[in-house]
């Protein structure tokens, strides 16, 4: 039996992951073991609470899930598309100068090889076969953790310039951050409910990224209950 972790930052959200579960055969739900938890929105509620779950538990996940919904900076990624970050980037952890903003990699305040960065950002692991070949029709995707969402075109200008996403959230590089470090298998599935940077609600669809979010979450889980 795997034991999977699944967190996201809202109930509506969690709900996707919940009900995909649910509608699995009963075969696929007894090779599942599975720990469902609100991270909270941002940074700082996810560390915590992750972190807590991570460090009480007797016997180590074989994968943790970051799942949400997000913001798409590409017209690679429309609403209603699904992305598996590969790689996270904190956007706003450095340095205002006059020449523009910083991060601590480009102030050399930290190294860019620091455990758990690679090249300055963070990078997901590779998953088993079987989960691996369940996803292989969803688009791997770079995104930027914030922790104030986009809605100006200077900000969206600033992070494509600075670190090439297709993705903005705010949770998962600190989802990625914690798991790295106490090395258990990660991925975050993001469905876009909006283009980064639109202030206007009416043009978002929310009920069209949880749908899409739901069936990814579905196609995972069969994946994962497959491995060896």
């Amino acid at each position: 039996m795997k034991r999977v972790l699944i967190g996201a930052a809202e109930e509506e959200e969690l709900i996707c992951a919940k009900q995909a579960f649910n509608s699995l055969d009963k075969s696929i739900q007894e090779r599942l073991n599975i720990t469902f938890f609100l991270t909270g929105i941002g940074t700082t509620s996810t560390s915590y609470r992750l972190t807590k779950i991570l460090c009480s538990e007797p016997e180590k996940f074989d994968l943790a899930v970051n799942i949400g919904i997000a913001g798409s900076f590409s017209a690679d990624f429309p609403i209603g598309s699904v992305a598996r970050i590969e790689k996270e980037y904190f956007g706003d952890l450095g340095f205002e100068t006059f020449g523009g903003f910083q991060t601590l990699f480009d102030y050399k305040i930290l190294d860019a090889d620091t455990i758990p960065y690679r090249g300055g950002s963070l990078i997901a692991p590779k998953l088993g076969a079987a989960t691996e070949s369940a996803l292989e029709s969803i688009r791997y995707a770079t995104a930027v953790t914030v922790q104030t969402v986009s809605g100006f075109p200077e900000k969206r200008e600033r992070l494509v310039t600075d670190f090439s996403p297709q993705i903005e959230s705010m949770e998962g590089a600190a989802f990625y951050y914690v798991c790295l470090l106490e090395q258990v298998p990660v991925i975050e599935i993001r469905s876009v409910s909006n283009e980064v940077g639109e202030r206007d609600r009416a043009k978002w669809d929310i009920p069209l990224a949880l749908k899409t979010l739901k069936e990814t979450c579905s196609l995972l889980l069969k994946g994962v209950a497959d491995e060896e």
